[in-house]
């Protein structure tokens, strides 16, 4: 059955991508670049819904707060600063800069955890606020008026900042991202340290945890550098194309509504499927947690089965298990109905947890307790290394049968309504 579709269906989303790298180019979460994706998109999926069933919706975010690294890096130079200077200057007692040279440590590793790691907008009431905005389409059978289950097939149209390490270290951006990581803990616990010299009254064990030359060049300097200048916007829109991350997804969930509006047969009855692509992923996702804070009750009573897409660069299409940096556990049953999927359409797929670096459009939906998980068609860590956000990420590193492949297998997972039945 798989075979109905072609690689004209996977051209077509190409193209797609294509053009709107072409006319508009990169658009940075909350950009005007941004939106005039997002209208192109909305433009395409009014052509085969109709325009009545292609809505926008707008949301407020901080969109610089998930990426900033001034919190984190502000707090860890502090903690630095009171960890050496503790003891050292007459009238300051050794515990005031103890005690706040801990604090700081915390407090510099809390940003990464909350705001980066899980997703929170832990520090987003400090910076500016932006609007971005989802696209919507949407498409029934012909003649179903009863809806009892909702399918949602997404993407994000923003594309990211651009990874300075990435670019200019290779394969060496994830040392440097190991000495961040090693460069936090031991800061914190050269603090611990330090504290604990002073309430048991061991001064040798308070010299232990006082920083040294050894300590500040290796991890704690090149801590806070990596840190400080992980990412860079860019003017306008930014410097990131996205072409992989993540039109392509956005291509693949319009090319499928072009299909399934040419061959109505193949709509499941009693269902209702949502072509969505999202804003300011690459903020946080964002733009897919507003929309389940603002769909929650309905998601739910219509029993949502979300099939999210990322990355969409290699033949063999990653399942994942979980989302957001591993942190949040995707819907067993909606993993086994996408691999019954991959198995009936007979693409190449493999199924794994998402790790650290990994999250998704998915992952506020399973958070949230609904059925979702992301396909993630991606080779790690070549194809990371060779263009995961950096100017390179352009259509001239797409190619056909990766779209192809994971069309065939929406293609299959849609006819069988979200289940896993033969």
């Amino acid at each position: 059955m798989a075979e109905i579709i072609t690689n004209n269906d996977a051209q077509y989303a190409f193209d797609l991508v294509e053009k709107i790298c072409t006319e508009v180019g990169p658009g940075l979460p909350a950009t005007p670049q941004e939106r005039a994706r997002a209208e192109r998109i909305k433009k395409e999926l009014a052509s085969h819904l109709g325009a009545e069933n292609v809505v926008v919706e707008e949301f407020i975010l901080a969109p610089d707060a998930y990426l900033s690294p001034f919190p984190g890096v502000l707090f860890m130079i502090l903690a630095v600063l009171l960890n050496l200077s503790s003891g050292r200057f007459a009238g300051i007692s050794p515990w005031v800069t103890s005690i706040a040279g801990l604090a700081c440590s915390i407090l510099a590793l809390l940003p990464l955890i909350f705001e980066f790691i899980l997703s929170f907008e832990f520090t987003d009431p400090l910076f500016r606020k932006k609007q971005s905005i989802n696209v919507i389409g949407a498409l029934r059978k012909p003649g179903t008026n009863n809806v009892k289950r909702l399918l949602i097939l997404s993407g994000h149209h923003d594309s990211a900042w651009e990874d300075n390490w990435l670019r200019w270290l290779g394969y060496g951006f994830f040392l440097a991202t190991a000495t961040m990581f090693i460069g936090i803990f031991t800061l914190l616990a050269m603090s611990i340290i330090q504290l604990t010299g002073l309430i048991t009254g061991n001064a040798e064990i308070v010299s232990m945890g006082t920083l040294g030359w050894v300590l500040l060049i290796y991890p704690i300097v090149p801590a806070i550098i990596f840190a400080l200048f992980w990412h860079r916007k860019g003017k306008d829109g930014g410097i990131v194309p996205g072409a992989v991350d993540n039109l392509a997804a956005c291509a693949v969930a319009v090319a499928m509504c072009r299909f399934l509006v040419k061959n109505p047969a193949y709509l499941p009855d009693d269902t209702e499927i949502r072509f969505v692509s999202f804003g300011s992923e690459e903020a946080g996702l964002r733009g897919s947690r507003r929309y389940v804070a603002r769909h929650q009750d309905e998601l739910k009573r219509l029993d949502v089965r979300g099939l999210n897409y990322e990355m969409i660069a290699h033949p063999e299409i990653t399942i994942l298990t979980s989302d957001v940096h591993g942190t949040v556990k995707n819907s067993p049953e909606m993993v086994n109905s996408v691999v019954a999927a991959a198995k009936r359409a007979g693409v190449p797929y493999r199924v794994q947890p998402a790790f650290l670096g990994t999250a998704g459009d998915a992952g506020p939906f399973s958070r949230a307790g609904l059925k979702a998980t992301t396909l993630n068609p991606f080779k790690f860590p070549q194809q990371m290394v060779a263009f995961y956000h950096q100017k390179w990420d352009t259509p001239e590193v797409l190619t056909i049968e990766p779209l192809l492949n994971v069309l065939k297998l929406t293609f299959e997972w849609v006819c069988h309504n979200g289940e896993d039945n033969p």
